[in-house]
Order: C-alpha cells, then sequence, then structure tokens
C-alpha cells in the first residue's frame, strides 16, 4: 500500500518541502505518494508585496507564480495537488478533511501530516494571500488602486511589514504623497528584537525619505466615509495620544492570524501556534508535523524557512524510511534583513549588523523576485541548495 503525506499549505514552506520529498525520498520509496493541498492555483511572491502593493513596480506574472508546473517531472502518480483547505484534523483515524475551491467536501487518509497553512495579516490586507488566487490578485489590484490615487497614508504597525511599506511607498513617490508611519513603541522593530542600532538606523532612513512618524502611539480607532473638499472619500483615524489624523488611504500592517482554525484546540498554545515537540513533531502525536509560522519554535519570519525545511524533509525521510531516529530541530540565529526603496536597507545575523548598502544591493534591488521561478520549480531554497 502506498504511504501518503499530505501537505496541508503550498507557501513558504509546504511547497518546496513537496519538492524535497519527490526529489530525495521518492526514489527510495517507490510506493510514495504526496498530496499538497492549498487554495492557491499560484505561489505568491509576498516577500515583495510591500513594493509590489505600488501600481506598475511588478507585474503579476512575477509575484504570481503557477504551483502545478514544478510537479510535472516527477513519476506520474507520485503527486497530486488538490485546491481546497483543510476543515478539520481526525488524529485518532489519520484522517483530514478538505473543503475544496468549488465547495464540495474531500477525506484524505495520511500515513504523515504536514500543517504549513501560514498567516495572514490581522487586517486582512493583500500583503499574503487572502483565499484563492484570484481573490487574492483581485484584492492586491484593489490596494495598487488605492496606493496611487492616494495623497496622504497612514500605516499603523512599525513591525517587518509596516517599515518597509512605509519605505517603499515614500521612495517611490518621494513629496508626491505625505506617509505616516504610527509607531506602538519606544522605536521602529521593538517587537522584531532587533538591536537598537538596527532600529535606529531604520528611522533615520525613513526620516531621509520623508515618513513622518508617531511614537509610542497605537490606533484606537478608524472611520472611512469621510469626504476632502475634492469629494475624496478619506478616513479618521483616532489615536491612543488623544489625537486624530485624516487619511485618504489607512494600512493597519499589525498583528497576524495563524491559519490554524481546523487544528484541534488541543494542539494549539495560548497564541493559536500548534505546539511543537524539538523535532517538529505536533506535541503528543506520532505523524503530524508543523513547520513555518504555524508553529511555536521560531519567529514567524520567512528567515527561519529554510532550516526548517531542510531538518522536516530529513526527519519524513527518516520516518518514511524507518532508517533512524529523528533528530532535534536547532534553533537558528535571530536573522533580519530590512530595505526601504532601492537605496536605503539594513540587517542583522545574530548580534552581528550588516551594512547598509549591501543590504540595499542584494534584497532591495527587486527583492528577490528574479528568484521566485527556482524557488517555486523546486530548483532552490532561498539561500541554500535544493
Amino acid at each position: 500500500m502506498a504511504k501518503k503525506v499530505v501537505i496541508l499549505g503550498a507557501g513558504w514552506a509546504g511547497l518546496p518541502l513537496a519538492h524535497k520529498l519527490l526529489k530525495y525520498t521518492l526514489p527510495k520509496i517507490k510506493d510514495l505518494k504526496i498530496i499538497l493541498v492549498s487554495p492557491n492555483s499560484h505561489f505568491y511572491w509576498n516577500l515583495a508585496a510591500v513594493r509590489g502593493v505600488i501600481p506598475g513596480a511588478f507585474t503579476d506574472d512575477q509575484l504570481f507564480l503557477p504551483i502545478q508546473t514544478g510537479f510535472a517531472r516527477y513519476p506520474d502518480g507520485s503527486f497530486q495537488f488538490i485546491l481546497g483547505k483543510a476543515s478539520s484534523i481526525d488524529p485518532d483515524s489519520n484522517i483530514v478533511k478538505i473543503t475544496q475551491n468549488d465547495g464540495t467536501q474531500k477525506s484524505l487518509n495520511y500515513d504523515q501530516l504536514v500543517i504549513a497553512t501560514g498567516s495572514q495579516i490581522q487586517s486582512d490586507l493583500p500583503f499574503k494571500p487572502v483565499g484563492t488566487h484570484e481573490e487574492t490578485v483581485k484584492a492586491l489590484h484593489t490596494l495598487q488602486q488605492q496606493i496611487g490615487s492616494a495623497k496622504s497614508i497612514v500605516i499603523a504597525g512599525a513591525g517587518p511589514t509596516g517599515v518597509e511599506t512605509a519605505g517603499e511607498i515614500a521612495a517611490h513617490y518621494s513629496a508626491e504623497k505625505d506617509v505616516t508611519l504610527i509607531i506602538g513603541g519606544k522605536h521602529a522593530l521593538e517587537a522584531s528584537n532587533v538591536l537598537p542600532s538596527i532600529s535606529q538606523t531604520v528611522e533615520k532612513d525613513l526620516q531621509k525619505l520623508g515618513v513622518k512618524m508617531i511614537h509610542n502611539t497605537k490606533v484606537d480607532g478608524a472611520l472611512a466615509g469621510a469626504k476632502d473638499d475634492g469629494g475624496t472619500s478619506q478616513t479618521i483615524i483616532t489615536l491612543s495620544n488623544g489625537t486624530t489624523i485624516v487619511a485618504d488611504l489607512y494600512l493597519p500592517l499589525f498583528g497576524v492570524k495563524l491559519n490554524t482554525s481546523f487544528v484541534p484546540a488541543n494542539f494549539l498554545d495560548s497564541t493559536r501556534s500548534i505546539i511543537l515537540d524539538k523535532t517538529m513533531r505536533v506535541t503528543g502525536t506520532k505523524n503530524i508535523w508543523g513547520i513555518g509560522d504555524v508553529g511555536n519554535l521560531e519567529p514567524k519570519q520567512v528567515t527561519v524557512i529554510d532550516a526548517m525545511i531542510i531538518h522536516l524533509s530529513a526527519a519524513l525521510d527518516i520516518v518514511l524510511t524507518g532508517s533512524g531516529d529523528v533528530k532535534e530541530y536547532k534553533l537558528g540565529k535571530p536573522m533580519i534583513f530590512i530595505s526601504m526603496g532601492k537605496k536605503y536597507g539594513t540587517g542583522q545575523i545574530g548580534g552581528w549588523k550588516f551594512w547598509g548598502l549591501l543590504v540595499a544591493y542584494v534584497k532591495g534591488r527587486n527583492i528577490f523576485v528574479d528568484t521566485a521561478k527556482q524557488y517555486v520549480d523546486g530548483k532552490a531554497l532561498r539561500h541554500a541548495a535544493m
């Protein structure tokens, strides 16, 4: 009987994991079948969304790449791609129920189950997939139009997404648009646990780009529908410091929603992250694994994904072939790279700060869209060989 590995999610973690199992484990187990489940027919290179929200910065073909074409090279019957998303898991019966994009229900038996369903922005803005491929593209086009026409933009949330989006918009439009960044703490990137010098560099660069920053302040409410003198709809934003701002466009870029609503409650912690043991198994199970944003082991950042893919593919290979014991996953060093337009950037690995011009050159030029096809087709990881 065929051994089935079901991978829920075809994003930064699930998609390359499927490729690695087909490339390296399938030759050892001829009856292995990989089933990949995702509501998206295309991979969204949302690493570049902070610039992609600007009209004309990237084409749709650069940001959205078809998933299934990269799997055509594997033997017939070894791979199945299902458009849909998980609705429930029965760990006792080894069954996961899928709601397919056409509304029909499907039950899948699995020998090994990997949960790689990722997360969304709390506000459902299209900086990550917001549904099917078509729904995400439509939402992105709408946001592009809004940014293109807005003269004043307020961004709440000074994590990497908020900082980079503010920097990208200001770098592209210069004095054409009034960009304000609402920072909840004393410094930008405060919740990212970066070196103080990283926060200082980011804020200096944002100032150079003309971004206005308001510190130690949160948004208490936002009321859309006001009209300016020209009849343009605006949003009234109420701040925790007692003031209000009126802007053509308000972008709340704080908070994430984990895509774990289908996961049994006893597998989740208070943040709705999946509780993983040191091997990346779901605690209390033998054949369910978690990877990427859904897990509680690493920061919810794409910079840690390569190491997690390499570990989990090796762990599954060991389990499927019965070739030994699974090793513990080794946590990586803190790592972050921030680019704000094509000229400004900074970053760190562990306790080392990177030269800003180097980050701007390596990341800021095109935010790695030139490497997207290789990644999606399973030819390479982001910073490691496949």
